[in-house]
């Protein structure tokens, strides 16, 4: 008799662990489509939240109007005022660096701007005379 008992509730520990496994195993604390939900709780889910930001895209935008880890707006002098239109890709771009902003406040691209360098340049391309010139701003070293 006290054998089948410990038989019983070794089973029913068994299921226990089982049960807790399926419903923990589908759990993600991740979220990819929107970042800012995520708990950045360490540097490097801040760098993967901030990649998510990036990945967002836009059907507003064509692929080489698109900002990349690369930090550089490919956006020439002739494709500014499409770039700018209200709704655009401008738009767009604000809204992904808001993101990043939020996510990763002291975020850098690979060409070593920042997310205000980024800023600096569409409101430099779509709000002076100067406009576009096909690349981005970023820091210059001394």
């Amino acid at each position: 008799m006290e054998n089948s008992n410990s038989y019983g509730i070794r089973i029913g520990i068994l299921c226990l662990f089982m049960g807790m496994f399926l419903l923990l195993s589908s759990v993600s604390a991740e979220n990819r489509k929107y970042p800012t939900g995520n708990v950045n709780l360490a540097p490097f889910e801040q760098w993967r939240s901030a990649y998510f930001c990036l990945l967002n895209t836009s059907p507003v935008c064509s692929k080489n109007h698109t900002l990349t880890m690369s930090g550089w707006l490919n956006v020439t002098h002739d494709e500014g005022k499409i770039f700018c239109q209200k709704g655009g890709c401008a738009d767009y771009t604000i809204g992904v660096l808001g993101c990043i902003r939020h996510v990763k406040r002291d975020f850098w691209f690979a060409n070593k701007a920042k997310v205000q360098h980024i800023y600096d340049t569409i409101d430099i391309g779509c709000y002076s005379l100067q406009g576009f010139n096909g690349t981005s701003l970023y820091p210059t070293q001394n």
